[in-house]
C-alpha cells in the first residue's frame, strides 16, 4: 500500500500539537525496530500479553525505515508475527491538530485514503489498550486511548508505505491478532499515552510516527522547492498537509546553501517584528 503526498515545512527539534509536545526524531533512529524479549522483559521497548502467548520470544516485530527525500519523508513499517497469532490490526499515533488547534482529520483522510483515521480505544475491538484520558480531544476516556490511523492486515508479515512532509517524532502503536480459538494478543509500546522528556537518549519506549504539525517554529534545514517552502511557511495552515499530491525526488533541484539563507532571510522577514 504506498499513499502519496508532500508539501513544505521546516523541521524543528521540537513540535507541540494539542496538550503534548513532541520530540523531532534524529536521523540515526531513522531505521530501527522493538521485538518481543523473553516472556515479559520490557526491555525491548514492547509490552503485550499474554506473556506465553504466540507473541512471546521475539515472535512479534515491528521494524521502520524513514527517507528524507528533501520535501517530503517517506516512511515505511513492516509487522512481523508467527502464523499462529497472525495480525488483525496495527495502529499508528497521528496528530489530531497543529499547533494553532485546528483539527488534521481532514488532512490525514487525504494522506490515508481507504483507511480508517480518527480516535479508538481498549472497547474499540483493542484488547488490553492502555486507558489514556489527556481530556483534550473526547470527554469519553476510552475513545482517547490513541488518535491515528488503523490498518487492517491479514497475514504474518504486513508493510505499510507512504510518503508525507511531516518530520518524523517518537509516539505509540498498538497491534492485534486475529484471535480464533485463543485469547487475544496484543502488543503496544511501553511509553504508550506518553512523550519522550526533551532529556531522553535511548527513545526504546516508543517508535517514529508523522507529526500533525507541518513547520512551526523551529529552525532547520529548508526543503525544496524554494518558492513552495516560502508560501507555505508564510501562509501556513493545516492545508499544506495534502496541497501536493505529487511527491518531489529529484535531486538536481536541490538548492545551494546560500539561496536556502536567502530563503530563511525572506522568511523572517514576513515573520519579523
Amino acid at each position: 500500500m504506498l499513499m502519496v503526498v508532500s508539501a513544505a515545512l521546516l523541521v524543528p527539534m521540537v513540535q507541540s500539537n494539542s496538550a503534548r509536545a513532541s520530540i523531532v526524531v534524529t536521523t540515526s533512529f531513522y531505521a530501527g525496530s522493538r521485538t518481543t524479549l523473553g516472556t515479559s522483559s520490557p526491555a525491548g521497548g514492547l509490552a503485550w500479553n499474554p506473556a506465553d502467548g504466540n507473541w512471546s520470544d521475539g515472535k512479534f516485530k515491528i521494524e521502520w525505515g524513514i527517507v528524507d527525500n528533501g520535501s517530503d519523508f517517506t516512511y515505511s513499517y513492516t509487522v512481523t508475527t508467527p502464523d499462529n497469532g497472525k495480525l488483525s490490526h496495527w495502529i499508528l499515533e497521528l496528530s489530531p491538530k497543529d499547533n494553532n488547534g485546528e483539527s488534521l482529520e481532514a488532512d490525514w483522510n487525504l494522506v490515508f485514503p481507504g483507511d480508517e483515521v480518527g480516535l479508538t480505544g481498549s472497547q474499540s475491538g483493542n484488547p488490553g489498550m492502555p486507558d489514556v484520558d489527556d481530556g483534550d480531544v473526547s470527554t469519553d476516556a476510552d475513545k482517547d486511548d490513541i488518535w491515528g490511523v488503523r490498518f487492517e492486515a491479514s497475514g504474518t508479515v504486513t508493510t505499510v508505505t507512504f510518503t508525507t512532509s511531516q518530520v518524523p517524532v517518537w509516539g505509540d502503536f498498538y497491534a492485534k491478532d486475529g484471535g480464533g480459538k485463543h485469547d487475544p494478543v496484543y502488543a503496544y509500546n511501553v511509553g504508550f499515552g506518553t512523550d519522550p522528556s526533551g532529556s531522553e537518549t535511548a527513545f526504546t519506549n516508543w517508535i517514529p510516527r508523522p507529526d500533525g504539525q507541518p513547520g512551526g517554529g523551529g529552525g532547520g534545514a529548508i526543503p525544496e522547492p524554494a518558492s513552495i517552502v516560502v508560501w507555505s511557511l508564510i501562509a501556513g495552515g493545516a492545508a499544506g498537509l495534502a496541497s501536493l499530491r505529487k511527491r518531489r525526488s529529484d535531486s538536481s533541484s536541490r538548492w545551494s546553501d546560500d539561496r536556502r539563507e536567502a530563503i530563511f532571510a525572506v522568511i523572517e522577514g514576513k515573520a519579523g517584528p
